[in-house]
């Protein structure tokens, strides 16, 4: 082989590293098997709700999967009148964790504050576990991670559990717009739509709450 032809073949195998390497690291992230077990079981429940238009808390049709929301995700047990009548939003994300197969790295309870301080508690320890709450402005929004407002005042990053709150799984990423469904949203399972910038929340169109989103919570499993 002479000179021309072996450089020609030299410059051809670096073109080929070269164009595998940027597609390699240009292809979209491939979701855990965690993240697309969770990221169904909230589709499918969302689809539950919404089939025949918004089924709203304490319809036949969806007082079942209520009653697993409660006694499934955060283990409680009362009567249906309890389920209906006291906000579920917190469970319905503590049954989605639990069934898709969380174990002991999510705190489950019947209170968003309580899973929230426990992600916040995390990532300043830098432990073992999987959930990790952030500040809006320190990370990007992915699917599979939560996304926290207030609802009542006086509340942020370093608040201790005990506080109103409201968090959504985030499921789709489209454009500028993280897609989150959560439970006890307008009485049902319900999307909204939250704006992005750079990936992360876009604080000057967040509008949620009392102050808006205060916590990511990034989803590590």
């Amino acid at each position: 082989m002479n000179q021309k032809l072996k450089i020609w073949g030299i410059l051809g195998g670096i073109s080929v590293l070269t164009i595998s390497l940027l597609y390699i690291f240009s292809r979209p992230k491939k979701k855990s098997g965690f993240k697309s077990k969770l990221v169904n079981l909230a589709n499918e429940e969302f689809d539950a709700w919404n089939k025949s238009g918004n089924i709203k808390e304490g319809n036949k049709e969806t007082l079942q999967r209520l009653r697993d929301y409660w006694e499934i995700g955060s283990k409680t047990k009362q009567n249906d009148n309890y389920y209906i009548n006291t906000a579920w939003s917190a469970t319905f994300i503590s049954y989605l964790m639990r069934e898709a197969g969380a174990g002991d790295d999510f705190r489950y309870a019947p209170s968003h504050s309580r899973y929230i301080a426990q992600s916040v508690k995390n990532k300043k320890e830098n432990n073992s576990k999987k959930f990790k709450g952030y500040k809006p402005n320190e990370v990007k929004v992915e699917v599979g991670d939560l996304v926290c407002y207030p609802r009542q005042s006086g509340v942020n990053y370093d608040s201790q559990e005990g506080y109103m709150s409201h968090c959504d799984l985030i499921t789709s990423i489209k454009g500028n717009d993280a897609i989150g469904i959560g439970g006890n949203v307008s009485d049902s399972v319900s999307k909204t739509t939250y704006p992005l910038k750079d990936g992360k929340i876009d604080k000057s169109k967040d509008t949620k709450g009392y102050g808006g989103i205060f916590v990511v919570i990034k989803n590590k499993k």
